[in-house]
């Protein structure tokens, strides 16, 4: 028996603290539920279940991958779906338009609606968005820019593509595109043949302003007879139309123009008129025959000399024995008579004039007197017709102080078509007078205008079975050219067809923006020839017509078509027609890699549209007229189209296209195509439904955007099943890889329960024995009692 050393105490000991131990992981199992807790545990299995956890955990978070995917999918779907209600409503209302029921007003209302519309296409594709990342402007498969603010890139998907070894390859990068063009044809329209509606309207006037001339009326003086430059009722009259005013000398200031009087009956005191009086023209009408003796009734018109004189005018009767003239002149008999004109020179009578005349007969005398100053210092006043050689011509003289006044009236009596006395009346707000002619035209009611008649005097201007003028309030006109692009004008009551080409020529270049295209060494010459009113027809061109309006567009191809906008009306009173139907340009484009030059791909196309040249998902819109420049051809009257070089631009392009990571390790994805889904990537920038023709087309154009649409749609949804399917997937292999892990991880309670009952009984025996252990060496005190 030993005392030192209590071996039996130390064997129960030991035991007690393996049991111990093993209680204490059995009790950690038990409360954690798994079979590792640690390395130790199971080391190898550890090992496993970390990777297989991995797996799951992976499979578990790509399933939630998956469902945010279909949300956001959901979300691009749901807003196509709208889009698809607004294409449908558009393409209703474009079948509306192209109803000839409705009037040009009514389409521009519709058109209203359509712009509208498009708005909120673009307003959809703009900011259709899903955890602040935009879905249908294209930023979500493809980022782009370009060099030229013409170059337009519309993504319909991304760059990535998968080759025949699996392998996702990102065809991104800098693409140079090299344009070579072949022109095509120009849109040429032009209007009805404009009549004058009106008579004695004042046209064709020229030189006016460089003889200081600021302005000019006139009625009454159309016509001359081919013998006098006097009138006779019964002469034979020409139905010549362009009218001169000729001004053969310039002013002279004159001084100290003397007093005078036309005294008609030199033998008596009897005059007509008295003070400064130096010019006059007379009508005489028979009113009385007997015998020799004639009873005229004159009419007279004077200017005066001096500024501010008045304008007079009287009414006299004379009677003149013609017995003394002997088959002399009218003239002669009037001077024989006893009529003096005393210092009054000029005065006219038709030498065919004799005293076998009759009551109601009239004849003119136009005097002058020459006042102290030269002839030359005299403003001579002419007039002529077209074609006839003799010249009715009155010679006026004013002093200096005259010239000063804001206006003066020449009025002198002449015979109109009809044979009628007419006081012709011209106008002249004075200025500084200088030598030259201006020449215009008196047109009456059915003439072909001319560019300086008022749109008031034209007839396509009037409601003919109202009688309303159509510019009694201002009319706007809207020019929406074939790529969107749109400028409008004002039309006023006052304004000219001059004014109506200007405005309509100064549209198109600036705000349609067709100055551009010209060739720029002819730039500033050339730029007002996009609207032309044809006074001088030119045969066998769109100017052969005369009278008519001609709208030349610079840019060849459907971009450079022009329709017009406004009130049905003032529409219909220009009535346009195409005498030259626009075509297509053909460009012959060369892509290469920018930085390496190498060949990425050569086509030829006609048309603006390159549709997947750059890359099966990426359409390139280029300028309509790249490589080209328009220039006037004077003698075809029309603008040809020509290359200017090659035309070079460059793209760029980086993939962004959206990726769903669907699996648990690298590679494991997939990715969503989502196109540009704005108007100028469905083509809706160019629907038009201001008429008939116009609402046809748009018909077919909005048909392919509703194709676009559910093509995208239904790509969509394919993503969706696609990632359903990707969900139950993920879901069984995950719940499977789980069930491996748990069979190696997780703890199985009941066998470990009974393992922790079994160390729980060992423990107690341990401990009892222990004790008992300890009691042992107390036998040796036995011994030593």
């Amino acid at each position: 028996m030993r005392v030192y050393h209590n071996i039996p105490a130390l064997f129960a000991y030991n035991s007690v603290s393996q049991t111990n131990g093993s209680l204490q992981k059995s009790i950690n199992k038990l409360s954690t539920g798994l079979r590792i807790n640690s390395a130790a545990d199971d080391a190898a299995g550890l090992a496993i279940s970390e990777k297989m956890r991995a797996q799951y955990k992976g499979l578990d978070q790509a399933v939630s991958n998956a469902q945010d995917g279909i949300s956001m999918i959901q979300t691009a779907e749901g807003a196509l779906n709208e889009t698809h209600s607004i294409l449908q409503r558009m393409r209703e209302l474009s079948v509306q338009a192209a109803n000839d029921t409705l009037t040009s007003q009514d389409r521009q209302y519709i058109q209203l609606e359509v712009d509208q519309l498009r708005d909120e296409v673009d307003r959809i594709a703009g900011t259709t968005q899903f955890n602040k990342k935009k879905l249908l402007d294209g930023s979500a498969s493809v980022l782009w820019s370009t060099d030229e603010l013409s170059t337009k890139v519309f993504v319909r998907g991304g760059l990535r593509t998968i080759d025949q070894y699996g392998q996702k390859i990102v065809a991104e990068g800098n693409y140079k595109l090299s344009v070579e063009a072949k022109a095509g044809q120009t849109q040429v329209q032009k209007s009805d043949i404009f009549k004058v509606k009106h008579d004695d309207v004042i046209a064709d006037v020229s030189g006016k302003e460089a003889l200081g001339i600021k302005t000019l009326s006139g009625e009454g003086l159309v016509h001359a007879s081919a013998n006098a430059t006097s009138v006779k009722l019964n002469a034979t009259l020409t139905g010549a139309r362009t009218t001169s005013v000729a001004i053969s000398h310039s002013f002279g200031v004159q001084d100290g123009v003397p007093t005078g009087f036309l005294n008609f009956l030199s033998n008596t005191t009897e005059t007509l008129f008295t003070g400064n009086v130096v010019n006059g023209s007379t009508l005489w009408e028979v009113k009385a025959v007997n015998g020799e003796k004639i009873t005229f009734n004159v009419k007279v018109q004077t200017v005066g000399s001096t500024a501010g004189a008045v304008m007079q005018s009287a009414e006299k009767d004379i009677t003149i024995d013609f017995a003394a003239a002997n088959g002399a002149s009218a003239l002669d008999a009037l001077t024989a008579a006893g009529l003096s004109f005393n210092a009054l020179t000029g005065a006219h009578v038709a030498t065919s004039m004799n005293a076998n005349l009759k009551v109601g007969e009239q004849f003119v005398v136009n005097v002058s007197r020459q006042a102290t100053a030269a002839a030359e210092d005299g403003l001579k006043f002419s007039v002529t017709a077209d074609g006839v050689s003799n010249t009715q011509e009155m010679q006026f003289y004013f002093d200096d102080d005259a010239l000063n006044d804001t206006q003066k009236e020449l009025k002198f009596w002449a015979f109109d078509e009809d044979g009628t006395a007419q006081l012709s009346t011209y106008k002249f707000d004075m200025g500084t007078l200088a030598a030259g002619e201006a020449t215009f035209r008196q047109l009456d009611a059915g003439d072909e205008a001319y560019e300086d008649v008022s749109l008031r005097d034209l007839d396509k201007f009037w409601d003919a079975s109202s009688g309303r003028f159509l510019m009694d309030d201002p009319q706007t006109i809207k020019l929406v050219q074939g790529d969107g692009k749109d400028a409008s004008i004002t039309l006023y009551s006052q304004d000219t067809l001059g004014d109506l080409a200007l405005k309509l020529n100064n549209a198109i270049s600036s705000g349609l923006d067709q100055i551009k295209v010209l060739d720029a060494a002819n730039r500033d010459e050339n730029k007002g020839n996009f609207v032309k009113f044809v006074e001088d027809d030119a045969d066998n061109t769109p100017y052969s017509v005369r009278g008519t309006l001609v709208i030349s567009s610079a840019v060849a191809g459907k971009a450079g078509n022009i329709n017009f906008i406004g009130d049905e009306d003032v529409v219909k009173a220009l009535s346009l027609n195409e005498v030259q139907k626009a075509s297509e340009n053909t460009f012959n484009v060369k892509v290469t890699n920018a930085h390496t030059g190498t060949n990425v791909n050569q086509v030829e196309v006609t048309g603006n549209q390159l549709v997947g040249v750059v890359h099966p998902n990426v359409d390139v819109e280029i300028d309509a007229m790249a490589g080209l420049n328009a220039a006037w051809d004077d003698a075809a009257k029309k603008w040809t189209v020509s290359s200017s070089g090659t035309y070079d631009t460059t793209v760029h392009l980086a993939d962004n296209t959206t990726v769903f990571q669907i699996g648990a390790n690298e590679k494991e994805d997939m990715g969503v195509y989502v196109g540009d889904m704005s108007t100028r990537s469905l083509g809706l920038n160019k629907v038009l439904v201001t008429d008939r023709d116009s609402a046809s087309r748009s018909i077919t154009v909005i048909d392919s955007a509703i194709d676009r649409v559910s093509s995208q749609r239904g790509n969509l949804g394919a993503y969706q099943n696609r990632l359903e399917h990707t969900i139950n997937n993920l879901t069984t292999a995950s719940t499977n890889l789980t069930a491996a892990e748990s069979r190696i991880r997780d703890l199985d309670m009941a066998k470990e329960m009974m393992n922790f009952t079994k160390l729980n009984i060992l423990m107690q025996a341990g401990n009892s024995m222990l004790a008992q252990a300890n009691q042992l060496p107390n036998a040796v005190m036995q011994l030593l009692r």
